[in-house]
Formats: C-alpha cells, sequence, structure tokens
C-alpha cells in the first residue's frame, strides 16, 4: 500500500468522524506535530534522541487519534442502527414496498448512516436493484449489525416471510445490545482512565524531576545506559497501556 493511500485512508477517517481536514491538512497537522514536539524535546533533553522521539510520539499520537475517530464512527453507526431496522420494519408493515421504506428512511437518519442510506436511495431511485444497492452499502461500511440486517433483508426476500416483524425484532435485539455496551462502558470506565494514568504519571514525574534539577534529563540520557533505560521503560509502559485497555474494549 502506497504512502498516499494510507494518508487517504487517515483523512477519510479523521473526516467520516468530523475533522474535515483532508489529506495536506493531515499530512501538515502530523508534520507541525512531529517538529515540535522534536523541539521542546531538543531544548529539554538536549540529546540527539530527541530528533527520533518527536516524530515518532507524533505519529503515535495521531495513530491512536485515527483510532479513537474510528471507534466514534462505529459508535455513531451502531447508536442509528436500532432505528434503522424500526423505520424500515414499520414502513414495510404499513404496506410500503422495501424500496419505498429505504427511501423513506433515508431522510430520517441521522448521519453517518443516513449519508449512506441516501447513497442507497439514490441509486434505488435510479433504477438500481435492492439486493445490489444494500450489498454495496455493507462493503461501504463494514458494521457487523448493519451486515446483519442486510443479510436479515435478503434472505427474507429470497426465502419470503414476515420482514416486517423480522425488522422490528431485530430492532429491539440491537436496542438491547446499545444498551448492554453503554452499561459496560460505565463499568470499565475506571479501567480506561487507569491506563491514561498510566501513561501520565511517568511523563508527570519526569517533568517534576527536571524542575527540581534543571539538567537532570539531558544528563541521564547523555549516556547509552540511560538512552537503555528509557527505550526499555518506555517499552513497558506501552505494554502495561495495551493490556489494561484490551481488559477494558467493549465492543461498539
Amino acid at each position: 500500500m502506497s504512502a498516499t493511500t494510507v494518508l487517504s485512508q487517515a483523512a477519510v477517517r479523521l473526516d467520516r468522524s468530523g475533522w474535515s481536514l483532508g489529506r495536506d491538512g493531515f499530512v501538515g497537522l502530523v508534520v507541525a506535530a512531529g517538529v515540535l514536539t522534536a523541539a521542546v524535546l531538543w531544548v529539554v533533553l538536549q540529546s540527539p534522541i530527541a530528533l527520533i522521539a518527536g516524530p515518532v510520539a507524533s505519529v503515535v499520537t495521531w495513530r491512536s487519534v485515527l483510532t479513537a475517530a474510528d471507534r466514534r464512527h462505529a459508535r455513531r453507526v451502531a447508536d442509528a442502527m436500532p432505528g434503522v431496522a424500526l423505520m424500515l420494519g414499520s414502513a414495510v408493515a404499513a404496506g410500503l414496498s422495501l424500496r419505498q421504506a429505504i427511501v423513506r428512511s433515508a431522510r430520517d437518519t441521522p448521519d453517518p448512516l443516513g449519508t449512506q442510506l441516501r447513497m442507497v436511495a439514490a441509486e434505488l431511485e435510479l433504477g438500481g436493484r435492492v439486493d445490489d444497492a444494500l450489498g454495496r452499502l455493507a462493503e461501504r461500511m463494514p458494521d457487523p449489525d448493519l451486515a446483519l440486517l442486510v443479510t436479515a433483508i435478503l434472505v427474507q426476500r429470497r426465502t419470503g416471510g414476515d420482514l416486517a416483524r423480522a425488522l422490528r425484532d431485530m430492532s429491539a435485539r440491537l436496542e438491547d445490545r446499545r444498551r448492554l455496551a453503554r452499561e459496560v462502558r460505565g463499568l470499565t470506565a475506571q479501567a480506561r482512565a487507569t491506563a491514561w494514568m498510566v501513561a501520565c504519571i511517568p511523563l508527570l514525574g519526569a517533568a517534576l524531576a527536571e524542575a527540581a534539577s534543571p539538567g537532570l534529563l539531558a544528563r541521564s540520557l547523555g549516556s547509552g545506559l540511560g538512552v537503555g533505560i528509557l527505550v526499555v521503560s518506555v517499552g513497558l509502559q506501552a505494554t502495561g497501556i495495551i493490556i489494561i485497555r484490551r481488559i477494558a474494549a467493549v465492543p461498539a
């Protein structure tokens, strides 16, 4: 995968979460953050390690931002799914065709799912087949709940059955899952806060040590032993943060 493709995908991930930066804007922010971080570390450490640590810290930070943007996007989609299933089921039960139900639901669904449904509605209004339009929707938005909804609709269309009832039942199940996920996120909030504390306490300690004894960090990292200790410490910190966040992870 080329660097241009990676940057374009990163910009898309930010854009769908509400950060409309574009590829050039994203590159500019990453570079600016890397240069600024390197400059601050150079002033504090007075060591060439700052020239490496700055860009690395910038990349890691922005990767975390992208991951958070993905989670926020997935959560917004999951929050909209019960309502979409209920609107489709109610419209079909009222006598509308599935094509008409999709067009009607697209107008009332919030973004980001609403934008994708409006694309499906536009395809249908141009004469597209429902199966093909829904299949492309599932490809554009790889969300498990959406894939389940599309699969249920396609199976019902091919085998017959009460589609309206199936959609309403699915809406109730999706709402139960969403409520359970919110409760679990609340119960694991302390563990997620602990992960941030694990990351911030060493940085705060280093800042206090440098304030108490200016030049301490520069002297400590001026030898190979100091740099080695720093690398091992950062690795252990990163491992601890990853483990804590995996323990506290909640599917969207």
